[in-house]
């Protein structure tokens, strides 16, 4: 394959994203990468730099489009702060469910690298990406729920930021318990769990 246009590389992204989720960065080979996107080994390197470079597009696409999809609800203005949160646990449930039926990769790609990258320095911008955007999260969360408390659907029993850390603490909890493959009724009672702290 020669130069890839901005289409087929989202599409080749895509791919290798697929397969990092599935099997991480050290147990991928660049050989399993150019089988994968259909690129061969000299395309791979001229569109990405190198393996990290493609890994390094791959978690700043997921991490673009779990904020894209995180956003929509937050923002959502006919619910109350309290059922936005309800809604992002809905959704991420369900989408663990689906993506199991379907054979997909389950648990989440940013909390599997931070486990992975930790302590691989070539990995450390990849390690960076996650916790950066982890604290951009969790200020844009303690910011609804700093709402939710003024507006009095959201409980003042803790601070807004300690509420984000619970909230987040339910998500990848919810992750990590549906990567080894328990049943809705487990990733339920996590969040209900996180909902009964948030509730007045």
């Amino acid at each position: 394959m020669g130069r890839i246009s901005e289409f087929d590389r989202r599409e080749v992204v895509d791919a290798a994203l697929h397969q990092f989720w599935a099997h991480g960065f050290n147990a991928t080979s660049t050989e399993t990468l150019c089988r994968v996107t259909g690129l061969g080994r000299s395309s791979l390197y001229h569109a990405f730099g190198n393996k990290v470079g493609l890994y390094e597009e791959c978690m700043s696409t997921y991490l673009a489009d779990a904020d894209e999809s995180v956003d929509a609800v937050l923002t959502h203005e006919r619910v109350t702060v309290l059922e936005r949160i309800a809604i992002l646990f809905d959704d991420l449930i369900d989408s663990e469910m689906t993506r199991r039926t379907s054979g997909g990769p389950s648990g989440c790609f940013s909390v599997n690298t931070a486990l992975e990258a930790a302590d691989d320095p070539q990995l450390a911008v990849p390690h960076r990406q996650v916790t950066d955007n982890l604290h951009k999260r969790l200020e844009i969360l303690a910011d609804h729920l700093r709402a939710g408390q003024a507006g009095g659907d959201i409980s003042v029993s803790l601070t807004p930021s300690a509420q984000a850390e619970v909230v987040n603490g339910a998500v990848v909890g919810i992750r990590v318990a549906s990567r080894v493959g328990s049943q809705r009724e487990a990733l339920r009672a996590i969040a209900d769990g996180a909902m009964m702290v948030l509730t007045p």
